[in-house]
């Protein structure tokens, strides 16, 4: 990220290394998330249990990390549109852990009960939440170091946002035709698949934030 930084306003190392562990942590939860849901199907709910404890421990430890570097960034002299840049992608980047906090949350307290005919669907949207999320710091990386590869990331967000979309829309048409369900468990599925399927559509509203930020810089 050096690049991106020093071209701005000179060498801040600091700021740097904030952004890397957070970038670094939002990878680590979303795989912690996949695992969880994983779990959770599979009725570990000690493992489950293990890992929702360690996703409310990322979650906050990225909470502390986005005000530590809000708060360097205050404290120095930032190019306003370096300084709105970043903060604005902390601010909207933030929702994310917070979904998926929201997600295993749901299952820990709600103790959803998910049919068989869903748990390929959610294990698909989880797989797709991952992957989403790693193409996400890619592509941020890349555009703090080189705003001409952002293109590509945001095409790969955009991809991947469809394919989440398509199996978010067959897993709730699945949840209504299940005559075995009553309403108000097809609804609370409908939340959950909604909710997970809502960290594609985060990402890729995140992906075009970042085209933008990258036209700016390359004009």
């Amino acid at each position: 990220m050096k690049n991106y930084l020093r071209g701005l306003f000179g060498a801040q190392r600091q700021i740097q290394a904030q952004l890397d562990d957070y970038l670094d942590n939002l990878n680590a939860i979303a795989l912690d998330m996949r695992r969880a849901i994983g779990a959770y199907l599979n009725h570990d709910l000690g493992e489950f249990s293990r890992l929702f404890a360690r996703i409310n421990e990322l979650e906050h430890h990225l909470d502390t990390l986005r005000r530590d570097i809000e708060a360097d960034i205050y404290g120095r002299r930032l190019l306003p549109d370096t300084r709105g840049d970043i903060l604005g992608l902390l601010e909207n980047l933030d929702k994310i852990p917070n979904r998926m906090q929201t997600v295993t949350r749901e299952l820990k307290l709600e103790k959803v009960q998910i049919p068989e005919t869903l748990e390929q669907s959610l294990t698909k949207l989880a797989d797709r939440g991952v992957e989403i999320v790693q193409v996400l710091v890619h592509t941020i990386r890349a555009f703090l170091n080189s705003p001409n590869d952002v293109k590509e990331g945001v095409k790969q967000l955009s991809d991947h946002e469809h394919e989440g979309d398509v199996i978010e829309q067959q897993a709730v048409a699945l949840t209504f035709e299940d005559t075995s369900l009553e309403l108000a468990q097809k609804l609370q599925l409908q939340r959950l698949i909604e909710r997970l399927g809502s960290i594609c559509d985060m990402a890729e509203d995140m992906g075009d934030r970042i085209m933008i930020s990258s036209l700016k810089r390359l004009l």
